[in-house]
């Protein structure tokens, strides 16, 4: 099966495209690699072919003879987001829809959309499927957009699913520090202390990002019916409030590590429930949060760096401030982010 996997380079494609070549996929990634540090094709091997381009741009010959679409092209999460919300709109919204709807021109046959469970939103109390969504930033309103758009390509011919991912974790070969657990673990090695945003009572959903690759995969494989679908990725036990998760990670590292308040209070909770995903997809996870901090310590005891594209905000802020000064400099609209 020949697969493209868009936005492919990035946190979440560094483990899947590694996975679909192991499970036999014939993979092409489409990635611009603004937030590469690394060369993905050492992890992905000689196997994958790499495109630079632009989803809302490229060439719509690149999705022809495709057997399924992997769509992860996104300007990624709330903060980055709400940065340039008319950017947000363009690529998480417009240049997605594009590609779901040149895919099924073109005759591809299957599509997966990554999205968030945050679509949801903040309340009090469990979310699933059936709970109207509440989307409080660009970011999660782009998914609720997209989602609706792709699903209702969906028919006999061409099978369009959205997957609403809850918080990932974990590490990848192309780290993020922006992800709570990610951030608290890795600080908290290097710098002996944990930060934590005030009392840490509110409730996030988690996954690992290695679940989201075996997610994915089952998505495009599966014979069920889970067209039109949208369907939460994670796991009840995951729900768990932030102090649980810095506590965790204080027993851990052992020794004088401590958890250090900052901010104001976060009032901002949510829970998920995810029986769709075991009932339909057939898709359970296998990793909890004592796996994923234990891989991001051996990680930083390896010689883990913290670099500038680790950290998805700041870094869209100077690609933004680079393409402003050239833009006001020397007289040309460079395309970076906006």
């Amino acid at each position: 099966m020949k697969v493209l996997v868009t936005g492919g380079t990035g946190y979440i494609g560094r483990v899947l495209v590694p996975d679909l070549v192991r499970n036999g996929y014939e993979v092409t990634v489409m990635d611009r690699g603004f937030l590469d540090y690394s060369d993905p094709s050492e992890s992905f091997g000689d196997s994958v072919k790499i495109i630079r381009d632009d989803i809302r741009t490229c060439d719509p010959d690149l999705l022809r003879g495709l057997d399924a679409v992997v769509d992860l092209a996104a300007l990624s999460n709330d903060p980055a987001g709400n940065l340039n919300t008319m950017s947000t709109w363009d690529i998480n919204y417009i240049g997605r829809v594009r590609i779901a709807r040149l895919a099924k021109k073109l005759g591809a046959g299957r599509y997966v959309v990554a999205s968030s469970c945050s679509v949801y939103g903040f309340r009090e109390g469990f979310c699933d499927e059936q709970t109207p969504v509440n989307p409080l930033t660009t970011y999660a309103e782009a998914n609720v957009a997209v989602e609706r758009d792709n699903l209702a390509l969906n028919d006999s011919r061409f099978r369009s699913t959205a997957l609403r991912f809850a918080t990932v974790f974990g590490y990848s070969e192309r780290f993020r520090l922006d992800l709570v657990i990610n951030a608290m673990t890795f600080y908290g090695y290097k710098n002996g202390v944990i930060r934590m945003m005030r009392d840490g009572t509110q409730y996030r959903p988690f996954v690992h990002v290695k679940d989201v690759s075996r997610a994915i995969i089952t998505a495009i494989g599966s014979e069920d019916d889970i067209g039109g679908k949208h369907i939460n990725i994670g796991k009840e036990s995951l729900n768990l409030q932030i102090r649980d998760v810095a506590e965790a990670i204080r027993r851990k590292l052992g020794g004088d590590t401590r958890i250090e308040l900052y901010g104001d209070p976060d009032n901002r909770s949510y829970r998920v429930r995810f029986d769709l995903a075991r009932d339909l997809l057939k898709f359970s996870t296998k990793y909890d949060l004592e796996y994923g901090i234990s891989e991001i310590l051996e990680r930083c005891k390896a010689g883990l760096e913290d670099l500038p594209q680790m950290h998805t905000v700041d870094y869209y802020k100077l690609l933004i401030s680079q393409e402003k000064s050239l833009s006001r400099f020397m007289g040309i609209r460079h395309r970076i982010v906006i």
